[in-house]
């Protein structure tokens, strides 16, 4: 079933608004090279124009973990997901028990947050949810890509004072997305 509404997503939904173009996981024809490729391009454009270049590279610690059911409801209702599906989804995810057995004691619990490891259609989920911040930090005039849970903000620029300050504020700014959104604050 997870198949068929990943199917269903990308050749529904993603169609009409696809996924942010600098998000380089789990989409066609993207990849860690692509993402390495196209952030060197852009150091190599601001050397060949004498800019300094600034660079913070982050991972939002346990995304997939931690996600919480409302961020991937907000993000599904966002990309106009029907009701029935979005439902679906949720419950999918809402639903989910963990069994651990060490020796002869068994221990159930069901899940109250996070994408299931191993599930195809997780990381379309945080790829949705993930989307927001940098759709915001196209926003801010900077560069910026993700792959999956790691991201990278890039500034370039002829005036150093003025690359800090920018990129101080961009920092702030992607903790308040992570808080906004309960998740842990990234690893820098």
């Amino acid at each position: 079933m997870e198949k068929l509404v990943d199917r269903y997503l990308r050749s529904g939904p993603l169609v009409n608004l696809p996924i942010h173009p600098r998000q380089h996981a789990f989409q066609p024809g993207k990849s860690t090279e692509s993402a390495l490729h196209q952030l060197v391009g852009t150091i190599g454009r601001a050397l060949d124009s004498n800019e300094y270049s600034l660079g913070v590279f982050f991972d939002i610690e346990g995304a997939f973990h931690n996600t919480p059911m409302k961020s991937v409801s907000k993000a599904l209702a966002n990309w106009k997901v029907p009701t029935m599906i979005r439902s679906w989804i949720i419950a999918m995810l809402s639903q989910r028990t963990v069994q651990v057995t060490v020796g002869s004691t068994t221990i159930t619990i069901s899940t109250q947050r996070g994408l299931p490891q191993g599930s195809g259609l997780s990381p379309l989920l945080w790829s949705l949810v993930a989307d927001s911040l940098l759709s915001w930090l196209s926003k801010q005039g900077v560069f910026a890509q993700t792959y999956a849970d790691d991201g990278c903000v890039l500034i370039c620029s002829l005036v150093l004072s003025t690359i800090c300050d920018i990129m101080q504020r961009i920092i702030r700014g992607i903790e308040h997305w992570c808080n906004t959104r309960d998740l842990k604050s990234p690893s820098w």
